[in-house]
This record gives structure tokens, C-alpha cells and sequence, in this order.
């Protein structure tokens, strides 16, 4: 599903990473792991196409990743940042935005398939109607989680996906995307959190 190949990052005259190669099967759960500034959060940007290589190319479900094929490589992937901030004042707005860009058209927004993936995740149906500056990061954090898992993307991209998360919900995270990868689904996530890595299939150490 996913490709890294003799991949570099460089920023000025500092190298975050290089030589690194990544292959991703369908239905693999994998988390990479590495100290501060050694550039997981921009090898998951650099498969969304927002950082480029310096060296090295990305194919994503056997199509390389550049300029011309960017807009088609994303119709393919569900991205969760850290830090996600959707122009919304209530939930039920905020659900619904990633439904309506373009890239994930032909995919229809399901409220009982959300509060299906609300219970997994722990959370009460309740949230839907609540304003976005009423809930917790944590809570914010599951609810992207749902909205990922309902675009029915071959390939989820995530950073740090239990980092405002207790040890329980990080539980119910972990469970949630082995569940999508039982369906075939392939996630590539960066974790500080190591009873999540060790859950996940693979580890990749970016040392």
C-alpha cells in the first residue's frame, strides 16, 4: 500500500533522516518511534506531499507520489494531524467538513456509522451536539479518529494519536485501528506512546 524508498529529509545543512526504506502492506498497523527532531512528523508530511524529499520517492497503492499525481495520492489516505483545527463551532459541523472537500466526494457521511465508532472509541453521542470549544483535546482527538475511519480510505496517516489520551482510551485507539486493519486498511502512525507501539504490528525506529 505504501512505499518509502532511499528516502532523505534536509533542511539547510541538517539531515532529519536518510536512506530509509518503508513498505506498508494492506492490513498494517505500524507506528514509527524516534527521539525529537528526527523527522517523524515530516516523513508523515512528506507522504501527504506537503514536504518534499531531498532524496528518495513515496508510491502510494503503486502510484509515485509527485506533483502531477499529488491530488490522486490524497483521494487514497485519511490524515489525522496532532494538531487539528477545522473552522467549526459545533461538532456536528466539524464532522461533516472532511465529507465535503473535494477529494472525498462520492463519500456519503453516515451519523449511525459515527455512533457506532463513537462507542468503540468511548465516547457519547451526546458530543454531536456539544460546541467544539466544549469538549476536550482528547475527546477532539477520537472524534477526527471516527471521522478517519468513516472515509473509507485504503491508507490512514496519523500523528500522535493518543497523545492527550489516558491509558484506557489509548486502549480503545489502538482497537480501533487494528479493527480497520482487519478490513484491509493500512495506517502509518508516529507515537511517543509505547503501550500503543507495542500493539501496533510493526515498529520503525528513526534513530
Amino acid at each position: 500500500m505504501l512505499q518509502i524508498e532511499d528516502a532523505s529529509i534536509t533542511f539547510g545543512e541538517t539531515t532529519l533522516f536518510s536512506g530509509l526504506n518503508i513498505n506498508l502492506r494492506d492490513g498494517e498497523l505500524a507506528c514509527i518511534q524516534g527521539t525529537s527532531g528526527k523527522g517523524k512528523t515530516s516523513l508523515l508530511n512528506a507522504v501527504m506531499g506537503f514536504v518534499p524529499l531531498s532524496k528518495g520517492r513515496i508510491i502510494v497503492d503503486g502510484i509515485e507520489l509527485n506533483r502531477e499525481t499529488i491530488d490522486i495520492i490524497r483521494k487514497h489516505i485519511a490524515w489525522i494531524p496532532q494538531e487539528l483545527a477545522l473552522p467549526s463551532e459545533r461538532v456536528k459541523e466539524m464532522v461533516r467538513l472532511p465529507f465535503e472537500l473535494k477529494v472525498n466526494k462520492g463519500t456519503s457521511f453516515s451519523k449511525r456509522k459515527l455512533f457506532d465508532y463513537f462507542e468503540t472509541l468511548g465516547l457519547t453521542n451526546d458530543l454531536y451536539q456539544k460546541r467544539v470549544n466544549e469538549i476536550s483535546g482528547g475527546q477532539r482527538q477520537r472524534i477526527m479518529i471516527a471521522v478517519a475511519g468513516m472515509l473509507n480510505k485504503k491508507l490512514i496517516i496519523v500523528d500522535e494519536p493518543t497523545s492527550a489520551l489516558d491509558e484506557a482510551s489509548s486502549a480503545r485507539v489502538l482497537s480501533f485501528f487494528l479493527d480497520r486493519a482487519k478490513e484491509g486498511v493500512a495506517t502509518l502512525s508516529v507515537s511517543h506512546d509505547r503501550k500503543f507501539a507495542a500493539g501496533c504490528h510493526r515498529l520503525i525506529e528513526l534513530i
